[in-house]
């Protein structure tokens, strides 16, 4: 396990035993729910409902000329998600601020995430498996987010204001370690067991066990913030939400008092969106665009967990030197040039029969040309399924003869083809043939311009095809990421009042999360009626963006805000 302290004449080394045990205890709800975002929500639950979807509906239904894909379907229960945990955050929040209830929300919350995730096991005996599955993932996610706001609002209550960029940094290195080493053990047991359905779901249910089993580290170990006013009707539930209904209106009209905190909420917001827009597309852009192996996707999954585990913590030491507000705008900044270089990735020329979508080999004693090779389809592409749909004779065969592969390939001359053909031996060796639609068949326009001139300059000189270049995004990304997630959460923490701290992260965790429809949401438009790189564009674009007003957030303000609030109001030293 990671140490957070060091026996030199660090901050950490000047904590009580007691002090040390309860923030090592915090940082492991990192470690504990971590292992959901990444071998649910990452790896492995998006294929496998995939899979259950396509099984039984195929590409999905059409309403009004739009296509309800797997993919779609998914996006959009996790939206839902989303804008469930936003519009009760602040009023959760308020509730565990008033009635000292933040460690049992945590309690709650994440043992109904875990149950929820448990129960997506027993999906395989029900009469309609995908929506079984989709139903307790949604409920499992809305589990895990709202523990986050009350375990995010822990954070000043258990670290001196001088240690919060440690802690927070060290609670998202224990999350990323924690997170890759199940997602390992994930990966492992997926290929012993040939990745079979009881396999796959016996994964998803372990991560409700480990979830939860960590967790109750930090519900026994770390103390409920003490309160000054209790509130009388804390377990009256109706009127708890009443009170903290009328408490939000009243907050609302205090914004102004907290200017600061409200520019920096801004920019967190604009930029987070777009990072964690980012983080979700990614992989449908390596798999749709840049046609990488799924076996690329995991290992690159992987290695952004371990390599933002020293990352965040790297981070963390940043902030000492230089000052949080400067670390996290260098770690946004970093996250803008990944998204601008990103744009850049392409496929290299194609130039070796092991190099195209669909290889045929001839085999002489049955006169024929095996299909050796197929590429994974797209559930979302509605050309590549057309094209898929018109070619199934060919595809649904392993061998086919010399006047059937003659017709395969022409078909690549289709307009809705995204695929490339070789054929090697036989009367036909050395023909190929490859769709104008094929990824590594650049635009003309501005934006192809950028990975076109990457691709001559960097990634063919250097041999680096797109699995290189993906496993590249995935360093960069792990080394800011950390940065990006850590000292935002800190930065935030040290501005907040500690006698409102769960209503604060509350808000913070409603705004950012009410308005990250944005981003995909910008990102699919664009995308849609462009391409998908110059969707990427506007996420760099976003990204900067909030980089600028991060500029205008002065912490030390922000902090003595907090403090004159505490000691008026609560008399808090």
């Amino acid at each position: 396990m990671i140490s957070v302290f060091k026996k030199s004449n660090s901050p950490f080394s000047k904590l009580s035993k007691l002090e040390k045990k309860i923030v090592r205890a915090w940082c492991m709800y990192d470690w504990a729910n971590s292992g959901f975002y990444t071998s649910v929500v990452s790896a492995i639950m998006p294929v496998y409902f995939v899979a259950l979807y396509k099984e039984e509906m195929g590409s999905g239904a059409v309403f009004f000329g739009f296509q309800f894909s797997a993919s779609v379907v998914w996006a959009l229960t996790g939206a839902l998600g989303t804008f469930i945990v936003a519009l009760s955050s602040p009023i959760f929040g308020i509730i565990a601020d008033r009635a000292g209830l933040k460690k049992k929300l945590l309690t709650i919350f994440c043992a109904a995430g875990s149950l929820c995730t448990l129960l997506l096991f027993f999906s395989a005996y029900t009469a309609t498996p995908w929506l079984f599955s989709l139903a307790f993932y949604f409920l499992s996610a809305i589990g895990f987010a709202g523990a986050n706001v009350f375990y995010n609002s822990l954070l000043p209550h258990i670290a001196p204001e001088n240690l919060l960029d440690d802690v927070s940094s060290r609670g998202y290195a224990y999350g990323y370690f924690g997170g890759g080493l199940l997602l390992l053990v994930h990966v492992i047991f997926l290929i012993f067991f040939d990745y079979s359905d009881i396999a796959i779901r016996s994964c998803i249910a372990s991560t409700g066990l480990w979830a939860f089993g960590w967790a109750l580290w930090t519900i026994l170990v770390v103390p409920e913030p003490p309160i000054k006013n209790p509130d009388p009707d804390k377990f009256k539930i109706s009127r708890s939400i009443s009170n903290a209904v009328r408490q939000l209106k009243q907050t609302a009209g205090e914004f102004r008092q907290f200017k600061t905190l409200l520019i920096f909420l801004l920019a967190f917001i604009i930029f987070n969106d777009a990072i964690q827009t980012a983080l979700g597309i990614a992989g449908a852009f390596g798999l749709d665009v840049l046609r990488i192996s799924p076996e690329t996707n995991i290992l690159t999954i992987l290695l952004v967990q371990f390599v933002a585990t020293p990352g965040a913590i790297f981070f963390g030491y940043l902030s000492k030197k230089i000052g949080t507000k400067k670390a996290l705008t260098s770690a946004v900044l970093g996250w803008g040039v990944i998204t601008i270089l990103a744009v850049g990735f392409a496929p290299l020329n194609l130039s070796e029969h092991s190099q195209y979508d669909y290889q045929l080999e001839y085999d002489s004693k049955s006169s024929s040309y095996q299909l050796s090779t197929k590429p994974t389809l797209s559930d979302t592409n509605k050309n590549e399924i057309e094209w898929a749909n018109i070619n199934l004779v060919f595809l649904s065969k392993d061998s086919l003869t010399v006047n059937e592969t003659s017709t395969f390939i022409e078909n690549f001359s289709s307009e809705n083809c995204r695929f490339s053909a070789s054929i090697s031996s036989g009367s036909l060796d050395g023909l190929t043939s490859i769709c104008d639609n094929h990824p590594s068949k650049l635009n003309d326009n501005f934006i192809d311009l950028w990975p076109r001139f990457l691709r001559s300059i960097l990634w063919m000189p250097l041999g680096f095809n797109q699995d290189m270049q993906f496993l590249m995004l995935g360093i960069g990304v792990g080394i800011v990421m950390g940065g990006s997630q850590a000292l935002g959460r800190s930065m935030f923490a040290y501005m907040v009042p500690k006698s409102r701290s769960g209503e604060f992260f509350g808000f913070f965790s409603f705004s950012w999360r009410a308005v990250s429809v944005i981003g995909p949401l910008t990102y699919a438009l664009i995308a849609g009626f462009s391409t998908p790189r110059t969707g990427l564009v506007s996420l760099a674009v976003q990204i900067f963006a909030g980089v600028i007003i991060l500029r205008f957030v002065d912490i030390e303000d922000g902090r003595k805000v907090a403090l004159e609030y505490d000691k008026a109001s609560y008399k808090v030293k």
